[in-house]
């Protein structure tokens, strides 16, 4: 029972971040002007073994027709359909 309740938290806590860059984090549109990949490893210890837990963070930089820049968390879809110079957030919903 409690690995069960270990394992239903910690897909939780995985996919948490996950929802939370989806590309309607922001209301930006413009020109995609970068695209920017981070993949980050964390590793803790616990009980004496250690365990390791990795992610990519996918990020556009959109320059808006006001000319500003603004950075964008978006999933690993929308990045993958965006190409530098697209139309976001278009370029999301092909």
């Amino acid at each position: 029972m409690k690995r069960a309740l270990a394992a239903l938290i910690t897909v939780a806590a995985l996919a948490a971040p996950l929802t939370a860059c989806s590309s309607q984090s922001k209301n930006v549109s413009g020109t995609v002007i970068d695209k920017e990949t981070d993949h980050e490893c964390k590793t803790k210890k616990k009980n004496g073994r250690k365990t390791r837990s990795c992610h990519t963070e996918y990020e556009l930089t959109i320059r808006t027709k006001s000319g500003d820049k603004e950075e964008v968390d978006v999933s690993s879809d929308a990045y993958d359909k965006c190409t530098e110079g697209a139309a976001y957030p278009k370029c999301t919903k092909n």
